[in-house]
């Protein structure tokens, strides 16, 4: 579920300005359908959308979130700087490029983004030890700790948020069951079955035509697969 406030700098101002919802309605709308129709624990719910720190973490958690994605922050922390023109490959710190002239500005370290990462996860860890909880699945589905800042804005005044604190119930699961369990499977995929030939593979890499099933599969074909 990714909210309004993510995204590609590449994408149209429209776009960024005027598409999409907030990620808090769309996360709670799911959460909660899902726990009324009894499917909440075969479902793996993650929510990125303009995360900055672990309180937007926590707060995805109260409302049903079991993962948290970061994108445009991660970016920035190892030196992004939003140009905003990811598509004309000409990033100026070498990001979004493969210029190998403007690659060559590109000033992040790993150690960057593994620190980041790492205090995010110390004001997760502080702030559950605030609240009286030892791991974050304690709190996934607990609408009940959340509560409406006291600030009376013209903007939002009218706003009735009495959906998203709502509590239907919480997941029969915890988090860590429901991503330790066993995949479903869709059955026999053709791409798996596909690539698992070695003709197949051959045909691929070296570029000539092959046969399957008395069919003839050209470029084109190959491509798709």
């Amino acid at each position: 579920i990714s909210g309004h406030d993510g995204g590609t700098g590449a994408s149209p101002i429209s776009s960024i300005k005027h598409a999409g919802g907030p990620w808090e309605l769309g996360l709670t709308e799911t959460h909660q359908t899902l726990i009324e129709n009894g499917l909440r624990e075969r479902v793996i719910l993650r929510v990125d959308g303009g995360f900055r720190s672990g309180v937007d973490v926590l707060m995805a958690a109260a409302m049903g979130a079991d993962e948290y994605g970061f994108g445009s922050l991660a970016m920035i922390a190892t030196g992004c700087v939003m140009a905003r023109i990811c598509h004309t490959n000409n990033c100026p710190v070498g990001v979004a490029s493969q210029r190998e002239e403007l690659r060559a500005r590109f000033p992040g370290v790993p150690g960057d983004l593994v620190n980041f990462f790492l205090y995010v996860a110390e004001e997760v860890r502080g702030m559950l030890a605030q609240l009286g909880y030892e791991k974050l699945d304690d709190i996934i589905g607990r609408t009940d700790l959340l509560k409406p800042r006291d600030i009376s804005l013209v903007k939002t005044q009218h706003l009735d948020l009495n959906y998203i604190l709502s509590n239907v119930g919480l997941p029969k699961w915890s988090s860590t069951a429901i991503r330790t369990q066993e995949v479903h499977s869709n059955g026999p995929v053709l791409d798996d079955v596909l690539l698992s030939d070695p003709e197949v593979t051959l045909a691929c890499i070296y570029n000539f035509t092959f046969m399957i099933n008395g069919f003839f599969l050209d470029w084109d074909m190959k491509r798709t697969l």
